[in-house]
């Protein structure tokens, strides 16, 4: 196998990564995080009003 052969496998698979994270973030992924932040903000805000 050449160099040049080796080298575009690699970033065909690296771009296919991150086409896989991009999918998942923007899909069910975005809502999991986004609502895990927003509970922790909610948390934080209610820690500060009790103490």
């Amino acid at each position: 196998m050449s160099e040049k052969n080796f080298k575009d496998r690699v970033l065909d698979s690296t771009a296919k990564d991150k086409n896989e994270i991009e999918d998942w973030m923007y899909g069910p992924g975005g809502k999991v995080l986004g609502a895990i932040l927003v509970l922790l903000g909610i948390w934080t805000v209610v820690r500060i009003f009790w103490s």
